[in-house]
């Protein structure tokens, strides 16, 4: 019974961490690895919408922010919006994410 009251928590949280990037334009991504022994599963990234470039939660592997490391992000986020940086043509320029994942790891 546990483990449901905290499954349910932590799916509220998610779904409010969801809601609170979406109005900062930025989408929250689950890694989809089903591997519990994996170091990305249950983890998160989070993403610009309209680009799809990872603004944090991509190092030190793809997907690496636990629900905490999340808020954390998106609430420093808030604070300083990312500066995405753009080649000539308009795409964005490769680990636009900067160094800023090393702060919010899990």
């Amino acid at each position: 019974m546990v483990d449901d009251a905290n499954t349910a928590g932590d799916k509220r949280r998610e779904a409010q961490l969801r809601r609170a990037a979406a109005e900062m334009g930025l989408a929250l991504r689950k890694s989809r690895t089903r591997d519990k022994d994996r170091m990305d599963y249950g983890c998160y990234r989070i993403v610009d919408r309209r680009s799809g470039c990872p603004v944090a939660g991509t190092y030190p592997y793809v997907y690496s922010l636990s629900l905490d490391g999340v808020a954390e992000a998106l609430e420093l986020l808030l604070e300083n919006p990312p500066e995405m940086g753009r080649m000539s043509d308009g795409t964005p320029k490769h680990g636009c994410a900067g160094a800023a994942d090393l702060s919010w790891g899990r």
